[in-house]
């Protein structure tokens, strides 16, 4: 079995397969669309070059610094509301999360006397002191505040050209999740 390049403007745009006993434009296809076929190499791929001698492998470009910015962005984002583990207590960070452990965490501060009932992860239900509150809302906002200056380094990496690929941001120092 051989398998041909179907190239339109310069692109391979289809792989065909043909019996190796079958010829392109003799035993199979028309003469002209035989004309636009090349035998591949078995590497080519649909989206490759042809530049009328040899099949390539298409370039990709290197990533702008507002690819790289709008990466960090979301790399951030994604460890941000990833969770953290509070005295080995799963916690949710999602900006809903977030948003519910400030408003608990107002509540003890104007009521150092009352606890504040919290469903976790799992499902069940919790009763926290104000001091527990506050050690969780602490907690979250160290992180939340970790992980943006963790983007903040990372994209100053970016500004100077220290980070260049996607890889570097993955590989940057950011906040652990639990």
């Amino acid at each position: 079995m051989k398998t041909y390049a179907r190239i339109q403007n310069g692109l391979v745009v289809e792989l065909i397969n043909v019996a190796d006993n079958l010829v392109p434009g003799k035993d199979i296809f028309t003469p002209d669309f035989a004309s636009t076929l090349v035998q591949g190499d078995g590497k080519a791929a649909i989206g490759w070059t042809y530049d009328g001698k040899k099949l390539s492998a298409p370039v990709v470009p290197d990533p702008t610094s507002e690819d790289l910015l709008a990466y960090a962005a979301s790399k951030r984002f994604s460890v941000e509301t990833g969770g953290i583990s509070v005295n080995g207590s799963k916690i949710a960070t999602d900006r809903a999360s977030q948003s519910l452990i400030t408003g608990a965490y107002s509540y003890v501060l104007a009521n150092p006397s009352e606890t504040v009932k919290f469903k976790t992860a799992s499902g069940s239900f919790v009763e926290l002191t104000a001091a527990q509150m506050t050690a969780i809302a602490n907690a979250v906002g160290a992180h939340v505040q970790s992980c943006f200056s963790a983007e903040e380094v990372v994209s100053a990496a970016i500004a100077s050209g220290t980070i260049k690929a996607f890889a570097d941001i993955d590989a940057a120092s950011w906040p652990t999740n639990a």
